[in-house]
């Protein structure tokens, strides 16, 4: 069994060991935010987008409807004034007008079918577009809240672990903490205090002296000769 000094440093290190990964968690969290906003206004523009071709479709055919209002207009006006004309071949020109644009309304006339049927397609098409986004904007919502309360609880409970870990700080003698406190600011972000594995440090796995060997079987804290860290033994 360890020694109470290790026990209580083994305790102090569980807890700055959880405070030091919920903080790295929550440093990745607003990144992780902000890919669901971007990814919810893809969705956004796509559905957008759909609904835009829709409307595009529809202004296409009305403009088309357009010209063959105008050209009935226009026909019905030539018809009018044939009524008038003396001259035969100015009658002829008329009815001759007026033959041209019957012929271009049923030109016209078969392109709006041709758009009535594209226009059936991109609907169907738009209104699946928005469901599925719909349905993935939920669930990005979702998401994006849960990511905001996990947040909050990481944050509560980084709060808790500070404010119990002075308690902890008992029993552990200065210079012990001090060792402990530098390695815990290390830049390889191991733990400070590992356990002795087959022989060997079980931070950097290199094996140690006999040296050190003896004084762990004592129950001793050790450093590691290669990377310093604290090794004990339960053995």
């Amino acid at each position: 069994m360890p020694t109470p000094k290790i026990s209580a440093l083994l305790k102090l290190q569980a807890l700055d060991m959880r405070c030091r990964d919920l903080k790295l968690r929550a440093t990745s969290i607003p990144k992780e935010l902000d890919k669901i906003i971007a990814r919810r206004d893809s969705l956004n523009a796509a559905t957008a987008a759909a609904a835009d071709k829709v409307k595009k479709m529809e202004l296409a055919i009305k403009a088309r409807e357009g010209e063959i209002q105008t050209l009935n207009a226009e026909s019905t006006k030539l018809q009018q004034q044939s009524a008038l004309v003396k001259k035969n071949n100015e009658y002829q020109a008329m009815l001759a007008g007026i033959a041209q644009n019957k012929e271009k309304i049923g030109a016209i006339e078969e392109d709006l079918l041709i758009k009535f049927d594209e226009l059936e397609v991109i609907k169907a098409e738009a209104e699946r577009v928005r469901r599925t986004n719909a349905a993935e904007l939920r669930a990005a919502r979702q998401e994006f809240e849960e990511l905001l309360g996990f947040s909050k609880t990481c944050e509560a409970e980084v709060a808790k672990l500070i404010k119990e870990r002075p308690a902890l700080l008992s029993g552990i003698p200065t210079d012990l903490l001090s060792r402990y406190e530098r390695l815990l600011k290390g830049k390889d972000q191991g733990a400070p205090l590992v356990q002795l594995e087959n022989g060997c440090c079980g931070n950097c796995h290199m094996r140690v002296t006999l040296q050190t060997l003896n004084q762990l079987s004592k129950g001793e804290l050790e450093s590691c000769d290669n990377c310093q860290h604290l090794i004990y033994t339960e053995d």
